[in-house]
């Protein structure tokens, strides 16, 4: 498990979803959640260094989790089918936090991926619980949230499906903010952005898992 949070941090930080040491990355496992600590380089950070931590937010190993640990529990709790949360700052995903309240459904591997609307959740300070209550509200069930003012949160039944969601998510914000600049623009019917978002959870996500 904490093999995979190294990888997925490095992920993230190839792909610029963060710079420094902005952003975190949990897995749960059981009762047990591995969580990328607060304020450690991500160039830098070990195996040992990355904290563990019982669903209740008790402490039993490695270093001080990172600050966004109550947001990252409201959603685990809140979450039967989430094993995996990755929390990004994003350009696009952020940019798009200042000007609008959701992303509407625009593009069809959004909708499946991601839900049919990608909603902006209200802005709260960083590490409150008021934040981890803003998030959970406006993630539905969706796999992914954008934070006012701050950046993007994805989730997934593993890795591998939070840090697609975080691509996508960022390449749907781009593709929206030219969209918002160009003028007019079609969008996605609920009806079908309904159909794609199931034929997603219930076929091709299925499939996906099985060829892994």
């Amino acid at each position: 498990m904490k093999r995979k949070i190294l990888e997925a941090v490095n992920f993230i930080v190839k792909n610029n979803l963060v710079k420094g040491t902005w952003g975190n990355v949990s897995l749960k496992y059981g009762e047990l959640i591995y969580i990328t600590p607060s304020g450690v380089p991500y160039n830098v950070l070990k195996e040992e260094d990355v904290s563990v931590v019982k669903i209740d937010g008790t402490h039993v190993s490695g270093l001080k989790p990172s600050s966004e640990l109550p947001t990252h529990l409201e959603i685990y709790n809140s979450r039967e089918d989430v094993n995996a949360i990755v929390h990004t700052h994003p350009v696009f995903s952020t940019t798009v936090s200042l000007i609008t309240s959701y992303i509407p459904p625009l593009v069809e591997d959004a909708v499946m991926i991601l839900g049919p609307k990608i909603n902006v959740a209200e802005y709260a300070l960083p590490g409150t619980n008021k934040l981890a209550q803003n998030v959970v509200r406006a993630l539905g069930n969706n796999h992914a949230v954008i934070l006012k003012n701050h950046g993007l949160i994805t989730v997934g039944s593993d890795l591998n499906e939070a840090l697609t969601a975080s691509l996508v998510c960022e390449k749907t914000a781009e593709i929206f903010l030219y969209a918002l600049n160009i003028g007019n623009f079609n969008v996605i019917n609920d009806k079908d952005a309904s159909i794609l978002r199931n034929k997603y959870l219930n076929s091709y996500r299925q499939i996906r898992k099985d060829v892994r």
